[in-house]
């Protein structure tokens, strides 16, 4: 199976994904690095651990909140301002 077919098979996966952890979850990035939601549904991403600082959905801080479940839409993104990495988990808001 090359990378394009993969890309596909993984994209139709998370289309049709019921309740429960992404299956193509992105890795944490760099502190204050945006990643996108581009998965077709909403998306609960539960963040622990760490040194957290700020988290932003689409650029606006989320009160003082650090950890917990955040809500990012399809096509929304998410940020973290950290000094030690945390670790995520995202799930489907269905």
């Amino acid at each position: 199976m090359d990378s394009e077919q993969l890309d596909t098979l993984e994209e139709f996966r998370n289309k049709h994904m019921a309740d429960g952890d992404w299956i193509v979850k992105p890795a944490i990035p760099a502190s204050t690095v945006e990643v996108t939601n581009t998965s077709k549904h909403a998306m609960f991403v539960e963040v622990t651990g760490g040194t957290v600082t700020a988290v932003k959905v689409d650029t606006v801080t989320v009160g003082a909140r650090v950890s917990g479940s955040f809500y990012v839409r399809p096509g929304s993104t998410i940020s973290l301002t950290y000094s030690a990495a945390p670790t995520w988990q995202w799930f489907a808001a269905m």
